[in-house]
């Protein structure tokens, strides 16, 4: 009866209520879905027209209206200074554009995750155009407004317009960090009533949820799963699919809380890049560009947002381009490719002989090993490691499960690091309560 029944409620919330919402609230929500349904339709020398005139125009706005700038004398964009976090938090006042009074903007906070706690502003109107590209994003797992779903959040305070998306939209808010398997199993039973039902949130919790199904055996009905705001290792991946069925599509996207979408994966097992909202840059440690398909330090230029220009800002992630000879021949849209994200640039050991490791070095080897519940390796100094473990009673564990690691990482490091394990009953979150693999304290 529900399934019957949805076509026809999406068809009101789509053509009646949120057109009565954005009149209601001053919105321009509807009109972006729109215009981001356009630019897929695009063709690569369209988008990239779009792209540097968006880029031009926001450049020449920076240096006429944004004190920060304002004595800049850059033609492009390799000559504007890399905006770092820190001066994103001291300089806040300077980044804002004179047209615009700071009291009268929406102020969006970082998740604090680097260790550096900042935000930034923009109009109510680009807040409208982010949460229509997250929308088009969450479209492309076959969602539609008004389905059935499931979202894990962070803010468990919801605002008034946010409790109204909550019951319009059939959503179901669950805190996303700190359950408990009990808590977990609740949520499963909840919404294993519901038809079709769309799953949003962090990956590392899908993935807790994925194996609290798979161990309780319990059904659900999940049409599709959007993941953002930490990493998709393929271990989540393989339990994902695992508990909620191998043909279920699963969007992963790439974005920060300082308002920028920034891509996202579709048919490809790479990152489609939304080049008429940001413009990437992956450089060295000395700002200079890397050639695609070589890591490097993602920097992002917002082309959207003029009340709070973010030029060159330097997220913290390490990334990939793809080179444009391995472009697919028929890919399905014509946005450009991002290869990889690697992830934040504390997501890596360093050894004295040259040797960095990655955070998929280590979910690459402890994924096999379902008697390990939780890790967290940390590092203080370029000789030794400490991995933290939780164990899983529901597994069998011995103590040559841990030999087994420790030779296998040793193979990796070419015996460069000293390698300790400490079992320990809880695993300390970042500040920003997100789940957190390497732990690295190297000045």
């Amino acid at each position: 009866m529900e399934k019957d029944f949805m076509p026809f409620y999406n068809a009101v919330l789509k053509h009646l209520i949120l057109p009565i919402g954005d009149v209601v609230f001053g919105g321009t929500y509807l009109k972006y879905l729109k215009t981001w349904s356009e630019y897929d339709q695009k063709s690569e020398s369209e988008l990239l027209s779009i792209q540097e005139q968006n880029l031009s125009v926001i450049l020449e706005y920076a240096k006429n209206h944004v004190p920060f700038y304002k004595q800049s004398k850059a033609t492009d964009l390799s000559e504007f200074p890399i905006l770092t976090k820190s001066i994103l938090r001291d300089s806040s006042k300077e980044l804002i554009s004179d047209e615009y009074k700071v009291e009268k903007l929406d102020k969006h906070y970082s998740s604090g995750s680097s260790g550096i706690q900042s935000f930034t502003y923009m109009t109510k109107d680009h807040t409208f155009f982010l949460r229509a590209l997250q929308t088009h994003w969450w479209q492309w797992s076959g969602y539609s407004i008004g389905n059935n779903l499931l979202q894990f959040g962070i803010s468990q305070k919801r605002s008034f317009l946010k409790t109204l998306k909550d019951v319009f939209y059939k959503c179901t808010y669950v805190k996303a960090f700190g359950l408990s398997e009990t808590e977990l199993k609740e949520t499963l039973i909840k919404t294993s009533e519901k038809k079709q039902l769309f799953i949003a949130g962090y990956p590392s919790v899908i993935n807790q949820l994925a194996k609290v199904a798979i161990y309780e055996n319990i059904k659900t009905d999940i049409s599709g799963i959007i993941c953002f705001g930490d990493k998709l290792f393929e271990s989540y991946r393989k339990n994902i699919h695992e508990a909620f069925g191998s043909n279920t599509k699963l969007v992963d996207t790439y974005g920060c809380a300082e308002g920028l979408l920034m891509a996202c994966k579709h048919e490809l097992d790479c990152y489609y890049i939304m080049s008429p909202h940001v413009y990437l840059e992956i450089v060295d440690d000395l700002g200079n560009p890397v050639q695609d398909g070589n890591m490097g330090h993602v920097l992002v230029t917002c082309l959207t947002n003029k009340a709070m220009p973010l030029i060159r800002y330097k997220l913290g992630d390490l990334a990939i381009k793809l080179p444009k000879e391995h472009y697919p021949k028929n890919r399905t849209l014509n946005y450009p490719l991002l290869q990889k994200v690697i992830g934040r640039e504390t997501d890596v050991i360093k050894t004295n002989k040259g040797i960095t490791l990655n955070v998929h070095s280590f979910t690459g080897v402890l994924e096999y090993y379902q008697s390990i519940k939780q890790y967290k390796i940390i590092q203080d100094n370029l000789k030794s490691i400490i991995i933290e473990y939780i164990v899983d009673e529901k597994y069998n564990f011995n103590d040559s499960v841990l030999v087994d690691i420790k030779s296998k990482l040793n193979s990796l490091t070419h015996n460069c690091l000293d390698i300790n394990f400490k079992k320990v009953s809880k695993i300390k979150p970042t500040k920003s309560g997100k789940p957190q693999i390497i732990e690295s304290n190297l000045t």
